[in-house]
């Protein structure tokens, strides 16, 4: 994808997890205020989960009801971090609507994708070098996987907003950008949740509760740092001509929602 001026957008990975972490230091009351509620809720309902890993029904439900949850904390993530102030109260924090289920059908998209690939690529593999290497054939195949995952969430945000958006849009939209949004949908992410990962190997439900609120920290970071990173790209592609040469600021308003329409 081009720019109006022919120019192709680099992401800045650590400037944007800088930014990311930066509003949501500058905004910690709002904040503390949005997201703390939502995460320990979340949190206690993954520890019960885990805790009735035994009874499927049980934990079934306990399932849908983290989907569900996680659905609107990111969706109200990317609106939080894209939105003017004055409409956080209006679009951020609100029940499950269209948006909220185009969100969830888009991300179910974008996992399936991933995991077909992944399986032609390790059968491909495995057809190769035999089954008794099947770890190396999962291996190869987790690479581009990962990369068409991280190439095509760049439009979750865009979702979140209400805006029209489609598969061909995030696979243009991230062109040029695919190693560096695997690092901050993927790796970076990842990353910060290695010392939460350690709380779960204690056989203790406290620090296992301590470890899933943990994660779900990294989780606003990483929403936050994919949502300014779609802003980027959005505002050098997006702006007309005689406005995407100039400095982009991080603190321009994003587009109003578009309510119109029903894409996944």
């Amino acid at each position: 994808m081009k720019s109006p001026l022919g120019l192709n957008a680099d992401l800045p990975v650590m400037d944007l997890l800088k930014e990311a972490v930066s509003l949501l230091m500058l905004k910690k009351q709002q904040v503390a205020r949005m997201f703390v509620p939502a995460m320990l809720i979340l949190a206690l309902v993954d520890s019960l989960s885990s805790e009735l890993v035994d009874k499927g029904s049980a934990q079934l439900i306990f399932i849908v009801v983290s989907v569900v949850l996680g659905v609107l904390f990111a969706t109200a993530a990317h609106r939080f971090t894209l939105l003017p102030e004055e409409q956080w109260h209006r679009n951020a924090i609100h029940g499950w609507g269209r948006d909220e289920f185009r969100y969830l059908l888009r991300a179910i998209i974008i996992g399936l994708a991933a995991a077909v690939v992944f399986f032609i690529i390790m059968l491909a593999c495995m057809a190769i070098v035999g089954p008794e290497l099947a770890w190396m054939g999962a291996v190869v195949a987790c690479l581009p996987a990962l990369y068409i995952w991280a190439r095509l969430s760049v439009t979750l945000p865009e979702v979140a907003l209400g805006q029209k958006s489609d598969i061909s849009r995030a696979w243009a939209l991230s062109e040029g950008n695919g190693s560096r949004l695997v690092l901050i949908v993927i790796v970076l992410p990842v990353m910060m949740m290695l010392p939460v990962f350690a709380l779960y190997a204690a056989e203790n439900w406290m620090l296992n509760y301590v470890a899933a609120f943990g994660g779900y920290i990294t989780s606003l970071i990483s929403l936050v740092m994919l949502s300014v990173s779609y802003r980027f790209l959005t505002e050098f592609y997006d702006k007309p001509a005689e406005t995407s040469g100039s400095e982009v600021s991080s603190t321009d308003e994003a587009p109003s929602p578009d309510n119109n329409g029903f894409d996944a």
